[in-house]
Parts: structure tokens; sequence; C-alpha cells
């Protein structure tokens, strides 16, 4: 009989030895040099010692489980190198189905699960740390069943879209990390996936700073990491490489064997509280960055409720099917094409590029051509809309790097100066000068975009012609900013869960503050409101925000709020909230401030680009560590996340740091602590000496 590999088939995993024996397997299986034969004998031979180790170790302990639940080290926590493992399926066909009676993993035991089954999704609860993450609202005590969350924070753009940022875009699936704060909450099992594998002391970091309401905090405080090892059994990492630019729920979908694996972590049973629990499809739920097809695909193949909007919604998360909302809800917004004037400039998208596939961008009619963007600038410019500038924006984009601006003001000018008679040809003539415009003086928000097509880089006039576009005046003022609101849709309940001022550079999205300005605040939750009750209204379920510019007027002092879009999906601004949720309680008020539990309030200044030269070159695991070791570091010692008072700064973006680059929460008790907190942590990395 032909063995089956080691994390597929042994009985027990000791502390250490399941990630020997997934790094002996990778090296085995991605070295050209030496006898295939001989990896595989020295291979096999790991196992048969690892194996007759662990089973020494059974055989003396009188409870396998409570020895289970005991022995386990940071080292288990092993990303499973999926690719490396199907490279020689002839050598292994047992991996076919994952056909073992059972396998141990982390302290689980995988029972095989019919494939097909479909879950009944309606019946599915949240448990309280993710509804907190999602809604705020507490559930009731009585809730004790176990829950499985499978987080997969796949950035499903359009695949030029992805193409063209390719470069960064698999770093960002590490903002979704929040979510391991949940395994605080012993009822809670995390499986998570990504691209690219996350360092373990990032996920040691994340896991360090859980909190269940539940656990007496006090006595852990004084070490930061000592109650890890208690939830690395309900934790499982799993990273999916490819060399391929598609995003991660492309890559699973196209890994039967892993979806195959998936199907039975999430039906496995799993113990808390000196029990052990029968898992099934009513108990796991699929947490998504954005909807998509391909997330549809996924939690279909699965069984399991996706916990966000369908691909079946993306229009309402367009920059169109945005102003659509904002029309329909009677919601200020900027002046802008198309409006319900311009019906003759929509078509459809060419759906052959997918094999005549139902695809969102082709299934609905946007502006797709530089004329008929011109023809409904021209049309409100004749209508005597003048800006100073114009922001052009792709219907589908990431922080804001699907935008661009144009300077209209001399084809204005020349307009206004010149006697106009037919203004069906004035519009024409005005669209001609537009047009032009828009090939030579477009400025895309995203330096390496072009108006055309480059080697490697789409252009952004034929993107304009896949996802759609509009073009909408560029509001300025005295005191610009860009407020926002986050919430969730729940069945038919929506409920706002934060506000913001967020910070741009340019049009791209940086970092945030909460909460937003109060002269204002009221007003975006009112439309925020608005908007969640129209997308329910639509069957849209989960995240959303909406972003605004609001205008302080230099005469008056009074603020224009404009709306600006609706994000269908998790955001910049979702990981600092959750983060902030999950770790204090709470919720947001009427009046928009979080407050825990104990009716504390709790603000946050947040970053996801801190930039200093001393981060270069460095690891994730000299940052955690320098925040470890607070005693030698007394400005680690100010910023460090402190569980009693539930205050303090949480990294994130750890994959950044090598190129210099970090992202922080600093989350206080007021405003100006929060400031502080920040300050403190941009004086800490940038004296940071831990390369």
């Amino acid at each position: 009989m032909t063995p089956k590999p080691a994390w597929a088939c042994l009985d027990m995993l000791s502390s250490i030895t399941l990630r020997e024996v997934s790094t002996n397997y990778t090296k085995m299986t991605s070295d050209d040099c030496g006898d295939v034969d001989e990896k595989e004998d020295l291979f096999h031979d790991d196992i048969s010692r690892i194996k007759k180790a662990d089973e020494a170790k059974l055989a003396s302990s009188t409870n396998h489980r409570q020895m289970l639940e005991h022995s386990f080290s940071y080292n288990d926590l092993s990303h499973f190198n999926i690719d490396a493992m199907q490279k020689q399926p002839k050598r292994y066909p047992e991996m076919n189905g994952l056909r073992a009676d059972f396998v141990h993993l982390h302290g689980l035991s995988l029972h095989a699960t019919p494939k097909g089954t479909r879950a009944r999704q309606e019946a599915f609860h949240a448990p309280r740390p993710l509804r907190r993450a999602l809604t705020m609202s507490d559930a009731t005590k009585e809730e004790a069943t176990t829950k499985t969350i499978v987080v997969i924070p796949s950035i499903d753009l359009d695949k030029k879209e992805l193409t063209r940022m390719c470069a960064d875009i698999e770093f960002y699936e590490e903002r979704q990390l929040f979510h391991l704060l949940m395994a605080g909450d012993p009822s809670v099992r995390i499986i998570y996936l990504t691209s690219r594998p996350v360092d373990e002391s990032v996920v040691k970091y994340y896991l360090s700073l859980s909190h269940h309401e539940d656990i007496d905090t006090a006595h852990y405080q004084s070490n930061l990491f000592c109650d890890v090892h208690n939830m690395l059994p309900r934790v499982i990492m799993i990273h999916v490489p490819s060399t391929e630019c598609i995003s991660l729920s492309d890559k699973i979908l196209r890994q039967k064997k892993l979806i195959t694996l998936l199907q039975e972590l999430i039906r496995s049973p799993f113990g808390f509280g000196g029990k052990t629990f029968e898992q099934n499809d009513d108990t796991a739920g699929m947490c998504v960055f954005t909807g998509s097809d391909s997330v549809d695909e996924l939690s279909h193949e699965l069984g399991i409720k996706l916990l966000e909007a369908s691909g079946e919604s993306l229009h309402f998360g367009t920059k169109q099917g945005s102003r659509e909302i904002f029309a329909a809800c009677d919601i200020s917004h900027p002046a802008g094409t198309p409006s319900l004037e311009d019906e003759d400039l929509l078509t459809y998208g060419d759906s052959s590029e997918h094999g005549g596939k139902v695809y969102w961008a082709y299934n609905h009619r946007y502006i797709r051509s530089s004329h008929n963007l011109a023809i409904g600038i021209a049309r409100l410019i004749v209508r005597g809309v003048r800006p100073r500038k114009w922001v052009v924006k792709l219907n589908q984009g990431f922080s804001g790097k699907g935008n661009a601006s144009i300077d209209l003001q001399h084809i204005q000018r020349r307009f206004a100066e010149c006697q106009v008679g037919d203004l069906e040809e004035a519009t024409f003539r005005l669209a001609k000068l537009i047009e032009k415009e828009l090939a030579t003086n477009l400025k895309c928000e995203d330096p390496k975009m072009t108006w055309l097509d480059t080697p490697g880089q789409v252009g952004f006039q034929t993107q304009m012609q896949r996802l759609g576009v509009i073009a909408e005046v560029f509001i300025e003022g005295e005191v610009p900013t860009s407020p926002s609101i986050q919430a969730v849709v729940e069945a038919n309940d929506v409920c706002i869960v934060s506000t913001h001022e967020q910070v741009l550079a340019g049009q791209v999205y940086s970092g945030c503050r909460n909460p937003c300005n109060p002269i204002y605040r009221a007003s975006i939750m009112e439309a925020g409101l608005k908007v969640g009750k129209f997308l329910a209204a639509h069957g849209v379920r989960g995240h959303f925000s909406v972003d605004f510019l609001a205008s302080k007027q230099p005469e008056s002092g009074s603020w224009d709020v404009y709306a600006v879009e609706v994000n269908l999906r998790q955001g910049g601004t979702t990981h600092p909230q959750a983060t902030m949720a999950l770790l204090c309680g709470g919720s947001i008020c009427s009046d928009g401030l979080f407050r825990t539990n104990d009716g504390e309030l709790r603000c946050y200044v947040a970053t996801d680009c801190h930039y200093s030269e001393n981060l270069n070159g460095c690891t994730e695991k000299s940052l955690v560590d320098a925040l470890e070791c607070t005693s030698s570091n007394p400005e680690a010692r100010k910023i460090r996340w402190n569980k009693a008072d539930r205050i303090g700064v949480v990294f994130h973006l750890f994959k950044f740091i090598s190129t210099g680059r970090i992202g922080f929460t600093a989350i206080g008790r007021t405003v100006e602590e929060s400031q502080t907190l920040f300050n403190d942590t941009v004086k800490f990395l940038d004296s940071f000496r831990g390369c």
C-alpha cells in the first residue's frame, strides 16, 4: 500500500513534528536534485520515526484528548503547502478525496463527510465575537454552540485590475487577520487561507491579544504570549501558492483536493471546556473581503453560509450603482454622468472575453467609451456645471487607485465666451474637445496607469471599456474632509458600526480616525441608514460603507456634505473598527460614539501606510520581538496593547515591513489619547533598531 502524506494520515502529531514533516516534504518536492526514490524513503523514514514516538506518548497517556490539549506548542501551527503536496499525484493517489478514516490535525479528528451537502444558510447564527465584528450587537449568554469561521481574504477585483496591482495585492490579505482575535472565544475555530504564508510570529502576536469576557486577563498581562498555546488547536492557517496573478478564491477553486480538505475541516468536531462538539453546516460561515462570482461558487462548494454580499449584488458597489442609490434615496451627491438623462450613453459589455459566461461588469449598462464619457461631461457643462476639476472613476477599484482627474477649465471658459446657438451641436463640438483632453491630460491616481495600454500594464481606456466609468464634479472647499460610515445589513436590520474621517493621499485611502466630526456625524449616519435600507430591500447582506466629501464654506462657515460612493465589501476602515470591537467589547451608540460594555468611550487613529527607513529590510518577527521585550524598550511599553485597560496599539500589514512600511491602530479612551498613542508609535518605529 502506498504511504499517505504525513499531514493527511498520521494518527497523532506531536508538538514539533507537524512542522518538521511539512518542511521536509516541501523540500523534497521542490528540490530537483538527487534521487527521487531515495528522498521518498527518507521522508517516510521521518514519518515512521515520528509516529513511533507519538504512539509511545499516546500509550503513556490515560486521556488522548487531554494529552493533545496540553502538548501543543506554537510549532503546531504549520502552513500547508498545498501546491507542493499535489505535485506528485501518482505517488500519493490517496490524496484524492482524503479517504483516510480519520486524521488528527492540530488536535482535530477529521471524519469523512459526503460531498455536496448544502448548508441551511438561514440557520447560521454568528458567535458573539463575530457578531461584534459585524453588527456590534450582543448575543445571548445561552448561545453556547461551537462555530467554525472560514476566512478567505480574497481581493476579487476584475482580473486586469488584479494584474495591474498584483505585486502588492496579496499582502493586503493580512488586513483580515483581526478575525484571529475571535480565537479568544473557546467556542470558535478559525480556518484562515492566504496566498502567501503568514509568518508564525504574526499569528502568535494576534492570538496573544485575543480576549474573552469569561477569562480574567489580569494574570497574563505581564506576559504577552502565555495563552497562545490554548488557542492553537482551534486555529488553522493554510496558504495556497500560485504563480498566476488571480484572486485567492480562484486559486482555491482550482485546488479540488484543497476544497475536499476544507470540507473535512469544517465538519470535524473540536472541543472546549472539556467537551467535544460535533460540527455541521449550520454552525459554519465564510468571511470574505468582498463578494464575487468566484466567492459565491466557493461558498456553494463548501456548503456554508457567505457572510458578505454575493456576487449578484456587485453592481450596487460600483461607482455608477452608488450614484443610482443616492438618487433613489434622495441623498445629496456631486453632479456627474451618467444621470437619468444619459440612458443613451450606456451599453452592455462584450462577454466573449469570458467565453460567454455571465460577468457582472458586462451584465450591466455602463458608459464604456471616451466618446460617450465626453458627451456626458459636455452635457453638464452646457447646463452650467463648470468645476475647476473633474473626477473620473472606473466602476471598480481598490483604495482609490481606479480614479483619475482632469482639468477642463480652459474648455469651459471658451464655451462660456462663445455664442451658443444649437445646444445639441454645441454639445457635440464640446465633446470632441473633451475626448482629446481625456486621451492626453487625464491624471491617474495610480502612477503606473496610463491612458493607453503599455507592455505589462492595462490602460485606463481599456478598463473603461471593460468596467465602465463615471465622471463627477471634484468637491473643493476651505477645509475639505472625507468622512465615512461603516455598516452591516443583517436580514432587514441595518446597523451603523462606525464613523470615520478618512486620511487620503490624493484620492487613495491611507488611514482613518474614529469618530468623525460631530458637526456632520448625525447627517452621514442618517444617510448611511437610508443606503442600508435600500440594500436590504434588494436582498443585499453584509458589510458596506459610504464615503462622503465634506466642504466648509468660507463665508458662512457651514458644511456641505456629499455622498460619493458605496463600497459593498469590507474596506480599509473595517480592520481598525473590528479590532477595537473584538478587543474592547461594546458597540456604537446613537450619538455615533463607541462605548465598551461598561460604558467607557473608545476611539482610534489608524494608518495602513506608515513609512520609516528603519524598517527597511526588517522581518515581521523582529518587530513582534521588540513589542514583547518591553523591559529593555520603554517606547514599546508605552504603546503595547494593555488587556486590562483595553487601550494601546495593534499592528497590521506586517508583510510590508521589509519595504519600510507598516500599519497600526492606536486605540484610546479619547481622541486625544488615541492621537498620543499614534504619535508615540511613530517615535517608536522611527527609532526602531530591531533589524
